[in-house]
């Protein structure tokens, strides 16, 4: 299985192949349903368009970047911030990238809980060691800064504090990061409205990728547009 996105007049193309996890899926949503009926929303919003897409995106983008700067890697470790239910971020990595370690990271215990359920393929079929830390991220640097990883990833980085201060143990780390301008509706609480306010959120100099993808939402007075920006790079000073 695979997935298709026609972007800039090009076909791109993904491994999707998430069939060997359905059954992981079906005992994840069996405790959904008895034990919290609350958190079908989560699942639901997890696979909605813009989630999916600027997962995707991230991957695509991701994935072109460490094959061109480091085509030997084949056991990346990787940080996932304000990770949720992981879906669908971890089954795009570990189907589309050689991924030996995932250190998934929320504040919702819950969602830690389901998330396990939810990638047990990946950790106890594929031997990918995905560890789940219970964090609130912007006063946890201390404790982050101590992982040791090659990637840090973050699809919300409007949901938290700027991150000027995580560096990870690895000085080296390359940062893939999105943040958005929605800002009228509260979305999160530090939107930015350029590239290079998410650049100077992170402190990102060495760029390795960087652009701007529009997508909308609907609020109470019809359908709205706003953007989504991704930076992927590195921090200067550490060459």
């Amino acid at each position: 299985i695979f997935v298709y996105l026609i972007q800039w007049g090009k076909v791109k193309m993904l491994n999707s192949n998430f069939l060997t996890s359905y059954k992981n899926w079906g005992e994840a949503l069996h405790v959904i349903e008895n034990k919290m009926p609350h958190k079908l929303a989560d699942f639901r919003q997890s696979l909605e368009e813009n989630n999916v897409e600027a997962s995707i995106w991230l991957i695509e983008e991701l994935k072109k970047f460490i094959e061109e700067e480091y085509p030997k890697s084949d056991n990346l470790r990787v940080l996932i911030l304000n990770s949720w239910l992981g879906m669908p971020m971890v089954p795009l990595l570990c189907e589309n990238m050689g991924i030996a370690q995932i250190h998934l990271v929320d504040l919702d215990e819950e969602s830690i809980e389901l998330s396990k359920i939810f990638h047990k393929h990946y950790a106890q079929e594929k031997l990918i060691n995905i560890r789940h830390w219970q964090m609130d991220i912007p006063f946890e640097f201390e404790n982050l800064n101590k992982i040791n990883v090659d990637i840090c990833i973050c699809i919300h980085t409007e949901q938290m504090y700027p991150l000027k201060e995580l560096t990870t143990k690895n000085p080296t780390c390359v940062f893939a990061m999105q943040n958005s301008n929605v800002v009228e509706e509260m979305y999160g609480i530090n939107c930015v409205n350029s590239i290079d306010a998410l650049k100077e959120q992170i402190n990102i100099n060495e760029v390795g990728f960087e652009g701007t993808k529009k997508q909308t939402y609907y609020s109470w007075d019809g359908k709205k547009e706003f953007d989504r920006f991704m930076i992927i790079g590195q921090r200067e000073d550490f060459f």
